[in-house]
């Protein structure tokens, strides 16, 4: 990039098309004459949607990106028609689109220029006379500089934020312990450069991954101006120009070309650990460092969510101990997969190192060179070698870069992470992926990529290291997915292309420094990273390298963090002495400031559902969550001064808290400035004391001493959801991966309503301000935040919007919580209702915007002081809406001639008590929920009738695969029974969810109509056998109540609903009562849990019987083998959890008896002398049911002993025989061993007795050869005697060695099983144990 070889094509013509279609159509295409210069030049221009426009600028030798950072968007203009007009005089087209106009202009070079409507100079505008260059391989493209206005983006670049007046490499490094003030490159290659202005803003985008230059107004020429100017190393210039009357629209627009920033875990969200030095120990390992360090802080109480573990784990063994990645240090980590279930039992996911390279005494890396992993060096075309980082700070080996576009690299690397997944790593942590590297020579194998058709260049200058930045996070995202199809993929990276952040969640700022100036300069690296949508950004706490951070310098460090999108603190502060293990930062190593740290992390965690909604927006709508103070806000003026410009001292953290940092040590307050939109703003709200309310459009100081916090603003009219100060879990189902954690089933809201007064606090030159009241006007605000299952895959993740409008009348507090789904999801926190929280000071109270139906509840202060209410969320339609839409019926099953059992129960005081049961068709049960007795006059309640309608119905499991039953009635019929019923909405939301727990919910409309009636109660109750819901209308003593069986896996399904019928039908005088089905529930749960207790109490005693452990039984009568043990071990199983299922139905059955005892004194409504009567006379029945219920609780308690006793035994029994059978398999292998031992002895001696025959043998015969002549008839002669004379004295001597030998043996193999039984029958026998 050093060399120039820079000359401008000009003269260009029109390319293509013939005049009339050029006249019609809004693109353009030139093409340079090539006269002067020698080769043609093609420049293209054409709008691809109404504000984005893409040019290119091309040779033969200057292609376009062979594989571009974004694909290439067609164009889609929507409902806006071009308008077009040419000028042929002067070469020029000009094409409106909306507000936006393009004006081209070929007449020397091809110069566009961009204007806005109703201006008159450009928003934009080429350089005259050089606006797009050759540069020996590469291009460059010159515009005009604006000199006044701002510059923001290019990834991450040196603060201060605003990039005008300098020059940048668009490249990435390992910039190890940078300057956050001085160095470039750092580690993102993202060429998208935005100009900013009051009036318009205008991107400018590169889609090549290879190496450049953005000159920014830092080259200043007599004869051209004031210019800037993109550098491009190799090829030819692709470029989009983005234009927006807002920042906002800009970055939308990027989006929605690059692709949406991805959606983040919810966990992330939490305290984020880390830290060279744990996986770097020996002693203590590795493993038991980490876990150390998630005990320390359960101990300190600072809750942890996720820990990064460094690559210390890949260090090898031996030396060199280096780091070879996808390798485990098994003394550091013996069991990988039991270290990550322990981290998650402790609720904590492990994010792992990864690096994209391979040191050359990598175990894998001979493998990798023959199979052309890595890139190829061009002078030898053997693999590139580089020195690369390998163990200590600073310390350094041979190895190699994997090559991403080679399908072994990229398949090993892909592998390597699968393996990760599959040992319980939650997350990748793609490191040390700048590519760095020296030449621009090295050859890539292109067989992961589409080589454009004629390409025969390999060189990664030409195709971009950047490109392999981008296949790095590509491959890593998919491993994960494959392994994980049903969870949220999460990568987190370090370098970054616009393309990588398609498969890259998240990333930080490197390896910073630390001091306060690093501190501050970060500030201005997230803003500009919020602009090239890098949106998921932090860094890490407390400074990656350097010394420790002063206590006072981690405290104002960790007070900003928790107000950022991603809270981490990680290092490796290597010294002299030092410089493989390092030391760490750990939040508590101050004593002193430890409580101050300890209630920062409890808020980061508060504020877990306000920043999760950020992400979730960022996601959806590409909003930055941590923004520029002037995002919003262009038309102030103060937002354009050069204070804010920096970008270092303050920020927007969503659209309701203005952040502010302390940056100086022994500071103890801060400027801020509080922007202003339309110059009439309410102003803001200190959150720290002295919380005053503050003016907008104007600097304030802001006390800030560092032991209480930072400046932090919240805007007047703003909502800020909370959660538990601890990290909790959005999915109701337990994860046994994950056990024991906290459910987010609270959901607070802090709101802030403008002061009684204005300003009461607002000093001024000669004091305080005259207070001036602001109650003439009612001025309502409404806010929203996201809120999703935080686990799904972004596909599947359903989105629900929680809206609070809020407006102060006289002197009350109007407030209205709305929830609105777009799918299958509904915050745990739903049932529990909303508190809202009001600021210090703040003593109005809350009424309800919601028609009256509910009453906030007055629950005091919190620990902070506040005034708190609680607040039902209004979601009872949007639960039957959901229920309609998501419901199933099992219509198919039900055949024309399908019952249902109805009961019905008349009371009246003049006539006796009726009781009907009769079972009804579909058609029949509406009218039969409709139809009603006729009652006395409301006054005369002595003399009033009551009724009770009961409608059994079945659900059932369609499928395993669906975990939610199916009713077996049609939809029709049973909404017509709920709207008979009257019952409250919000009761289907539990049944849908398959609700366990009683639920009362009070009257939605008290005292609303002209007779006094007093409203409907619904009541639920959900067991694991049934479900009950049943409506109360107080005026007209009318129960209605649907009983809902759920499908039972075993004993009996009629056994609940029998039970329940004939409880009922004794206590049907009661029938006055509301809470007679609760009584009747509590009352049958326990005679149905009596049978079924008595038959686990059988399955527990014959189990004892079978195993000797019993008391009518001294010892096993034959042994018990594998299989039967197996069986009792599963059927004592199901009775402990059984027994488990019954102590929470019977702490269900006492809460209904509690509530009953609570509400029998109680005349809610007035509900008459008959109806308290019988409610008394129910409730003086509870003493003796509570004592039969302990009675059976005791005996539940007796029978789980036993059942756990038995359990042990059976698992000692299991053990004992598995045992015995290793014993007897031992014992069999002993015998073919003695036995093989025994054949190879005879074996031995035959050969031994052979090779001693065999030498006698032949002198025999040798001897005897002449004592035979084969040509006479008597072949043998006289001396054949000499044959017989050495053949039977050798057979002899023969015959007496093997007797000798065998002799030996034998004594041998006495002396061998000496001390052992010498029979199986001396051998003891598990048949004998008295455990069998």
């Amino acid at each position: 990039m050093f060399r120039q070889y820079e000359r401008v094509p000009n003269r260009y013509v029109l390319d293509g098309p013939e005049e009339s279609s050029f006249e019609q159509t809004p693109s353009l295409k030139l093409v340079s004459d090539a006269k002067n210069d020698g080769e043609k030049c093609y420049f293209s221009f054409e709008p691809v949607r109404p504000n984005v426009f893409r040019t290119t600028f091309t040779t033969t030798q200057h292609p376009l990106p062979p594989h571009p950072s974004a694909k290439r968007s067609e164009p889609a203009l929507g409902s806006v028609t071009p308008e077009i007009s040419i000028d042929k005089d002067i070469n020029s087209k000009t094409i409106k689109l909306g507000y936006i106009k393009a004006v081209v202009n070929w007449s020397n070079v091809p110069v566009i220029s961009l204007f806005l409507d109703g201006q008159q100079k450009p928003i934009h505008r080429d350089l005259d006379f050089r606006s797009y260059a050759l540069d020996g391989t590469g291009v460059a493209h010159y515009t005009a500089l604006k000199t006044d206005s701002l510059h923001v983006g290019l990834g991450e670049k040196a603060a201060p934020m605003d990039l005008t007046g300098r020059g940048f490499n668009i490249t990435a490094s390992d910039t190890f312990g940078y300057d956050a003030y001085r160095t470039d490159p750092l580690y993102k290659h993202i060429p998208f450069l935005i100009n900013v202005t009051p009036k318009g803003c205008v991107g400018i985008f590169s889609t090549s991954h290879c190496r450049g230059m953005w000159a920014v107004g830092s080259e200043i020429d007599g004869m051209w101006g004031h210019f800037k100017v993109y550098r491009q190393a190799h090829g030819g210039l692709e470029e989009y120009l983005i234009v927006g009357k807002t920042v906002a629209e800009v970055v939308r627009s990027y989006a929605e070309l690059v692709g949406f920033p991805l959606l983040v875990p919810r966990y992330m969200m939490g305290y984020i650990g880390g830290g060279m030095k744990y996986s770097m120990e020996d002693s203590p390992r590795g493993c038991d460092s980490i876990l150390n360090f998630i005990r320390n802080c359960e101990l300190h109480g600072m809750p942890c969510s996720a820990f990064q573990m460094s690559s210390g784990y890949t260090v090898a063994e031996t030396e060199p101990k280096t780091r070879n990645v996808f390798t485990w240090n098994r003394h550091r980590f013996p069991d990988p997969r039991g270290f990550t279930r322990e981290c998650h039992k402790h609720g904590v996911r492990l994010l792992a190192n990864v690096k994209p390279y391979v040191l050359a005494n990598h175990p894998a890396y001979p493998e990798l060179c023959r199979a052309s992993a890595f890139f190829k060096d061009p002078n030898s075309m053997a693999p590139a070698v580089a020195r690369l980082w390998s163990a200590g700070g600073g310390e350094s080996g041979e190895g190699s870069h994997i090559d991403f576009t080679s399908k072994a690299g990229y398949d090993w690397w892909y592998n390597g992470v699968k393996a990760l997944k599959q040992l319980g790593i939650d997350a990748m942590w793609n490191d040390n992926n700048e590519y760095n590297i020296p030449s621009d020579d090295w050859q890539c194998a292109l067989e992961t990529v589409t080589v454009p058709p004629g390409e025969s260049r390999k060189h990664i200058g030409f195709w971009g290291r950047a490109l392999h930045t981008e296949l790095n996070g590509k491959s890593s995202h998919d491993a994960t997915v494959e392994v994980e199809p049903g969870v949220r993929p999460f990568i987190l990276t370090r370098s970054a292309t616009a393309g990588t952040m398609r498969y890259c969640a998240s990333s930080w700022s490197g390896d910073n420094v630390t001091s306060w100036e690093g501190m501050k300069g970060a500030n201005a690296l997230a803003l500009n990273a919020g602009f090239s949508l890098l949106q998921c950004y932090g860094h890490d706490i407390g400074g990656f390298e350097g010394p420790q951070p002063t206590p006072e310098l981690l405290v104002r460090w960790i007070q900003l963090g928790i107000h950022s999108p991603r809270f981490a603190i990680n290092c490796y502060k290597t010294n002299p002495d030092d410089n493989l293990i390092g030391e760490v930062i750990e939040p508590w190593q101050y004593p002193s400031v430890e409580p101050i740290v300890r209630d920062a992390i409890k808020r980061r965690y508060e504020l877990v559902p306000y920043t999760y909604s950020l992400i979730l927006k960022s996601h959806r709508e590409a909003i930055p969550p941590q923004r520029w103070t002037g995002w919003g806000y262009e038309s102030d003026a103060t937002v354009w001064s050069k204070e804010l410009l920096q970008g270092d001292t303050q920020y927007w953290f969503g659209d309701s808290l203005l952040v502010a940092g302390v940056y100086e040590p022994g500071a103890s307050s801060a400027q801020v400035y509080l922007p202003d939109r339309t110059g009439n703003d309410p102003g803001y709200l200190n959150l720290s004391a002295p919380y005053q309310y503050l003016e907008a459009g104007k600097w304030h100081e802001i006390s800030s001493t560092w032991y209480s916090s930072i400046p932090v603003l919240a805007r007047i009219g703003s909502a800020i959801p909370t959660g538990k100060p601890k990290p909790t879990t959005c999915i109701a189902e337990e994860d046994p991966e994950f056990p024991g954690m906290e459910k987010d089933d609270y959901r607070g809201v802090e709101i802030f309503p403008p002061p009684l007064v204005q300003y009461p606090h607002w000093p001024n030159e000669s004091g305080y301000s005259t207070p001036v009241s602001t109650n003439t006007e009612t001025k309502w605000f409404r806010d929203t935040w996201l809120e999703d299952d935080g686990a799904s895959p972004a596909e599947k993740a359903d989105v629900c919007e929680v809206s609070i409008t809020y407006a102060v009348s006289g002197g009350d507090i109007h407030v209205k919580v709305e929830l609105q789904k777009e799918g299958q999801f509904e915050p745990l926190w739903l049932k529990n209702g909303i508190t809202v929280v009001l600021p210090v000071g703040e003593e109005r109270p809350i009424k309800s915007e919601d028609g009256g139906n509910t009453k906030p509840e007055d629950l005091g202060r919190d620990e902070k002081g506040r005034r708190i209410w609680k607040f039902n969320v209004d979601f009872a339609h949007l639960s039957r809406e959901n229920f309609e839409v998501f419901q199933r019926y099992n219509d198919a099953s039900l055949g024309p001639d399908f019952k249902h059992r109805a009961i019905a129960v008349y009371a009246s005081p003049a006539a006796p008590t009726t009781y009907v049961e009769k079972d009804l068709k579909l058609s029949h049960l509406p009218k039969f929920f409709k139809s009603r007795p006729s009652s006395g006059h409301r006054d005369d309640t002595s003399a009033r009738a009551a009724s009770l309608k009961i409608v059994v119905v079945d659900s059932r499991l369609e499928s395993w695969s669906n975990p939610l039953p199916s009713l077996w009635v049609t939809k029709d019929v049973f909404l017509g029974l709920v709207d008979a019923m009257g019952m409250n909405s919000a009761a289907l939301w539990l049944l849908r969810s398959d609700y366990d727990g009683f639920h009362h919910f009070a009257p939605t409309s008290p005292a609303t109509d002209e007779e006094g009636d007093v409203g409907i109660d619904t009541y639920y109750i959900g067991t694991s056998n049934f479900v009950l819901i049943w409506t109360f209308d107080r005026r007209h003593l009318h129960t209605h109540a649907l009983w809902i069986l759920r499908q039972q896996p075993s004993f009996s399904n009629s056994a609940p609903v029998a039970w329940f019928v004939n409880v009922l039908r004794r206590h049907q005088e009661f029938v006055y009562s509301p809470l007679l089905l609760a009584y009747v529930t509590a009352l049958s749960v326990c005679c149905t849990f009596d049978g079924e207790i008595s038959y686990r109490a059988h399955v527990v005693r014959l189990t004892e019987r079978q195993t000797g452990y019993s008391t009518h039984s001294s010892s096993i009568e034959e042994r018990l083998g594998m299989e039967s043990l197996t069986v009792s071990i599963k059927e004592v199983g199901e009775v402990l959890n059984h027994i488990a299922n019954k102590e929470r139905h019977f702490r269900l059955v006492e809460t209904i008896l509690e509530y009953i005892v609570e509400n029998a004194v109680l005349d809610p409504g007035g509900w008459g002398t008959v109806q308290d009567n019988t409610t008394r006379k129910l409730v003086a029945a509870i003493p003796l049911l509570r004592r039969r219920m302990h009675a059976s609780q005791e005996y539940l308690k007796y029978l789980k002993e036993r059942a756990e006793r038995l359990s042990t035994v059976l698992f000692a029994l299991l053990t004992h025989e598995d045992s015995a059978i290793h014993a007897e398999l031992a014992d069999a292998s002993r015998k073919i061993a003695e036995a093989a031992k025994r054949d190879s002895s005879s074996m031995k001696t035959v050969a031994i007795m052979t090779m001693a025959f065999l030498p006698a043998t032949f002198f025999a015969a040798l001897f005897s050869v002449p004592s035979l002549d084969w040509q006479s008839d008597a072949v043998i002669r006289p001396n054949f005697w000499v044959y017989w004379a050495f053949t039977l004295p050798s057979t002899a001597l023969v015959f007496a060695l093997w007797v000798l030998l065998d002799n030996r043996t034998g004594r041998d193999n006495v002396i061998v099983t000496e001390g052992r039984p010498r029979s199986d029958e001396e051998r003891p026998h598990s048949r004998s144990s008295k455990l069998e």
